[in-house]
């Protein structure tokens, strides 16, 4: 089908974009395409929204003993199902690969480049969200299509494993090693011999978080710049100088959808232990680390020495506390940085591209920070 939307509402993302400073963090704002009162959920969120607050009453309430398994049933059916359309379906190749893991695991990778791409081209490595349990390759191959499209470069989609079935460290060593095998591997894709980008939404942006910091810790020398949207950065839900826990009062929300905004609030942050971490943390993490581990909790982190940054999230998501937090630790670090906030969005909308036009936005704004810092 493509596109269920205008294009004149990816112009009017881009030329009513503003720039403003909050605390410290030069922020670049894009509106609600169509406009609206402050406060306001984007109308295709809201349409999808609009029964939420009433069937939240009658959703069964969580088991108080619920398995880690009947937790994530439901949600991981959601996450699984794509939602958006194809506006990408000539002119973008796929390869398919595996890579060798850390335990000999062999991860299946996408690798897409334009049917008649350049050479010594600039290289991106994703990682799709999903809660550590969820979603898939599938879920974010028309976002790294779109990415192609929009700068001729070399992107790779991993689809590493998924918990509670796999647990830490195994999806961040998948997500370690196709970055590694993409690195060493340049010249036969055709890309630069210089350093690529990591980027991932949700699960999937703590974890190219988490490759940046262990490149760093080993001295890789691989990762320019990292890509971040709606990153869970703060498993541990641990409190910092920035970062101060969640208070849903403070959501910027008007009078007309506030309802709409505090039920999907409800709903994400259940997925995710109610804003503590709890459910990332057993689902993810099962006692093979502390919660609070750099590789775990990027926000931890003293944030030295880390590259070029763009940090994306929606005004209403459940995250925008820790992402903003999270930005504001990088701008104390003096990290080159980024940060883009959508009105009227929440959580996970960058992968409906073709339905929600800031997804296709997001993309665009990618592909320029690549093609100024790699």
């Amino acid at each position: 089908m493509g596109r269920r939307y205008d294009t004149a509402l990816l112009d009017a993302l881009r030329q009513g974009a503003q720039e403003t400073v909050k605390d410290g963090v030069s922020i670049l704002v894009k509106p609600i395409p169509e406009g609206g009162a402050d406060g306001d959920m984007d109308p295709r969120l809201a349409k999808s929204m609009r029964f939420l607050p009433l069937l939240s009453r009658f959703m069964p309430k969580p088991k108080a003993n619920a398995t880690v398994a009947e937790q994530i049933a439901m949600p991981r059916k959601m996450f699984g199902e794509y939602k958006g359309d194809y506006v990408v379906t000539e002119g973008v190749d796929t390869r398919h690969v595996t890579v060798e893991s850390t335990d000999g695991h062999q991860v299946p990778v996408r690798i897409y480049k334009r049917t008649n791409a350049g050479q010594e081209l600039p290289m991106l490595v994703y990682y799709h969200g999903g809660g550590f349990f969820g979603g898939g390759v599938d879920i974010v191959e028309q976002m790294c299509k779109v990415l192609v499209r929009e700068l001729d470069c070399v992107v790779l989609n991993v689809d590493y494993r998924l918990c509670p079935e796999a647990h830490y460290p195994q999806p961040l060593d998948d997500c370690w090693a196709a970055a590694r095998w993409a690195f060493g591997h340049a010249e036969e894709l055709g890309a630069a011999r210089k350093k690529l980008a990591v980027s991932g939404d949700s699960a999937g942006g703590n974890l190219a978080a988490a490759v940046t910091l262990r490149d760093r810790e080993e001295g890789t020398g691989m990762v320019g710049m990292q890509a971040l949207l709606y990153p869970a950065v703060n498993v541990a839900g641990a409190h910092t100088e920035f970062y101060h826990g969640v208070d849903p009062a403070k959501y910027h929300k008007s009078k007309r959808h506030g309802k709409l905004v505090d039920a999907m609030y409800r709903m994400m942050g259940a997925m995710a232990g109610g804003g503590s971490g709890n459910m990332l943390e057993d689902v993810y993490l099962q006692g093979h680390e502390k919660p609070e581990h750099i590789y775990a909790s990027p926000i931890l982190d003293n944030f030295r020495d880390l590259p070029p940054t763009l940090l994306a999230f929606g005004e209403h998501d459940f995250l925008a506390f820790e992402d903003f937090a999270y930005a504001r630790h990088a701008v104390k670090a003096g990290v080159k940085l980024k940060t883009i906030v959508y009105r009227g969005l929440g959580h996970g909308f960058a992968d409906q591209i073709g339905v929600m036009p800031q997804g296709e936005d997001l993309m665009g704004e990618i592909a320029a920070m690549m093609g100024e810092v790699l």
